[in-house]
This record gives structure tokens, C-alpha cells and sequence, in this order.
């Protein structure tokens, strides 16, 4: 099978690419910004099935919201359209989609040119709504909260938490990289409301300031050579992201 990837070099497309790459039967399509366009229209022509991960986050200028998220997309599915190309096609969008902010507006734009893409070819359309996600790759103050806490507790440095009371919901990386690639060779169906999400059992809650007290907690016990005692599920998850970034410190 010829697996297209775009955002190949972000967090999540590094460990989508990761998992996938110990299948010698996939072969895999590596889409990035720096890829040259023909290579594109190769790769649409081409691919059994597309996971596209190319977004934008925190940009300089808004308008990269529409450009990006909305308009890149929007292009990508023509050229599959154009090469009458109906292989399942999975979008990584988000819970900011239904949020009157530019972000959100552009993942909801995203939606809806997949949903028309999906009724003229007559192909699968698959719409992860997502959460905040932390794991290993994520870049710190951008990613997300836990990448950038981690990141800076390791290196010493300062964080900051306006409301220590906020309460995140979060996704572990593992986790939503299982979910996404369960859809290749099942038809696994949405939710009631047409989306896709982990179940609630994968979905984590906890306040800023609790974040915070644990990941300093990781770095005492550490400098003390030691490891968690007995660490639930979610701690265990968070302990290995912390790992991650303090061997990110030494690379």
C-alpha cells in the first residue's frame, strides 16, 4: 500500500511515519513544505490512502491560517479529483473547528471542502477532531502546554500559568497514532456527530497548576536518580514525554 503523509516532518506526521515504517508492505509518501510541487501531484496520483497532518499553528500573519489550512487542502484534494483519485482521505482537524477564532475557522473550512471532495468522488472521509496531544517530537511553545512545561522544567527555565485552575484535556501521541491507523484497513465509523475522537477513557483532564507540580516532580526525582513509584497510566505518559525532552536537551 502507498501511504501519502503530509506535514511529514511535524509532531504528529514524525510519529505517524515512525509506525508506519515497521510495515515493509506500506510504502511511504514524505510531504513537507520544502516538497517540490511535481512531487505532489506524483504522490496524489499515486497513494492508496492520505493522512493529512500539514497545518499551521501559531503563524506571523493570519491570513496562513486560510493559505494553509484551508486552501492547501482545498488544492490537494482537487489534484485528487483531477487524477480521479477516490483513496480514503483522514484529516486531522480539531475541537478549535466549531470556535469563532481564525484557527478554528480555517480546520472548519478544511472540514467542509473534505466533506464535498468526499461526495463528488464518492470516497471515505475521515475528520479527527483533536484535542490537545503531548508525546515525544512535540516543539515546545508550539505544540502544546505540556511540550513547552516539559521543555523548560528540564532546561531550567522559567513557565508561566495565568490560570493555574484551567483544566486541560489531553491526548497521548501513542494513543491517537493507534486511532489513526486503524482506519487503513478498517471502515471504522464516527460518531454520532460524524467525527472522529479517542474515547474518553484516552482523553485525560488535569489543571495547569497540577501539570506543572508533576512534570517538577519528574525533575526532583530525577536529579535524585530515582523514577515515579507506582505511577498511573496517564503519569506513566507524561513521565516519558518529560524523558523525551531532557534527551532532547542532550541532543
Amino acid at each position: 500500500m502507498k501511504i501519502l503523509v503530509t506535514g511529514a516532518r511535524g509532531f504528529i506526521g514524525r510519529n505517524l511515519i515512525e509506525e508506519l515504517g515497521k510495515n515493509k508492505e506500506v510504502q511511504i509518501f514524505k510531504y513537507a513544505k520544502d516538497t517540490d510541487p511535481q512531487t505532489l501531484r506524483y504522490f496524489t496520483n499515486e497513494c492508496d490512502f492520505l493522512f493529512h497532518l500539514a497545518a499551521v499553528h501559531r503563524p506571523k500573519d493570519e491570513a496562513e491560517f486560510n493559505k494553509v489550512n484551508h486552501h492547501f487542502f482545498a488544492d490537494l484534494l482537487e489534484m485528487l479529483r483531477s487524477k480521479k483519485n477516490a483513496c480514503p482521505v483522514l484529516f486531522t482537524s480539531s475541537t478549535q473547528a466549531d470556535q469563532n477564532n481564525a484557527y478554528g475557522k480555517s480546520k472548519l473550512a478544511a472540514e467542509k471542502a473534505l466533506k464535498k471532495h468526499s461526495e463528488i468522488i464518492n470516497s471515505r472521509a475521515i475528520i479527527y477532531r483533536l484535542t490537545n496531544t503531548f508525546g515525544r517530537y512535540a516543539k515546545p511553545n508550539d505544540h502544546s502546554v505540556v511540550a513547552t512545561f516539559c521543555y523548560n522544567i528540564a532546561h531550567d527555565l522559567p513557565i508561566v500559568i495565568s490560570n493555574p485552575d484551567r483544566v486541560l484535556k489531553l491526548y497521548y501521541i501513542d494513543d491517537v497514532i493507534a486511532s489513526l491507523i486503524s482506519h487503513i484497513n478498517n471502515d471504522v465509523k464516527p460518531y454520532s456527530d460524524g467525527f472522529y475522537r479517542l474515547p474518553k477513557e484516552l482523553e485525560y483532564e488535569i489543571t495547569l497548576k497540577d501539570l506543572a507540580d508533576t512534570i517538577y516532580s519528574f525533575k526532583a526525582i530525577i536529579d535524585k536518580g530515582l523514577a515515579p513509584k507506582n505511577p498511573d497510566i496517564f503519569i506513566e505518559k507524561l513521565y516519558k514525554t518529560y524523558l523525551s525532552s531532557v534527551m532532547l536537551h542532550k541532543d
